[in-house]
């Protein structure tokens, strides 16, 4: 099994109700799957790197049920946030011809990037042979098709960039002067 967590649980009683709390460690036996000691992943996501590679960065987390697909390479850098239930999917299938079913066509791989200090919501989809560039957020329920630039606020399916962290940063500096008298 390339991709093993090792989970511990123990319940606890709380409010009259009962919680499960999971404790887990990562032992990766498999080459092709690189994990930072300091990043998080949790125990019912799915690392399959297939014929590629997944690198996980430090610091970087990767929640509930997402599924990371790494045919083609997937690179997440520091500090990533991954909202639950997202797909990073570095394959897809050939699907130009009409006499042919769509599994005979075959696939082709792209790697995928994300750059440091991202946060990508609960619910997106990420295809293969995009960047996401440094300090950016992609908003829950996007389908991230094309390159998204350094410091950008994206969303939508297929996500386009509504503004960029930059602006944010400058409005917020203009607006720093006190709106009350001393």
């Amino acid at each position: 099994m390339p991709f093993i967590l090792r989970i511990a649980s123990y319940i606890s009683k709380a409010f009259d109700n009962i919680y499960l709390k999971l404790k887990f460690s990562v032992r990766n036996s498999n080459p092709k799957i690189r994990i930072a000691k300091s990043a998080w992943i949790d125990p019912t996501a799915v690392l399959n790197p297939e014929f590629g590679w997944i690198e996980i960065g430090k610091h970087s987390t990767v929640n509930e049920f997402c599924a990371l697909h790494g045919a083609g390479g997937i690179r997440i850098g520091n500090g990533v946030r991954i909202g639950c239930h997202t797909v990073i999917h570095s394959v897809q299938h050939h699907f130009e011809r009409l006499d042919v079913p769509i599994w005979k066509q075959g696939t082709h791989a792209e790697p995928i990037v994300i750059e440091d200090d991202v946060w990508i919501g609960a619910n997106c989809t990420i295809l293969g042979g995009v960047t996401i560039g440094a300090h950016s957020i992609v908003g829950a329920h996007s389908l991230v098709t094309k390159d998204i630039p350094p410091y950008s606020v994206a969303h939508g399916a297929p996500a386009k960039v509504l503004r960029s962290r930059r602006d944010d940063v400058k409005r917020s500096a203009s607006n720093s002067g006190s709106d009350f008298e001393s």
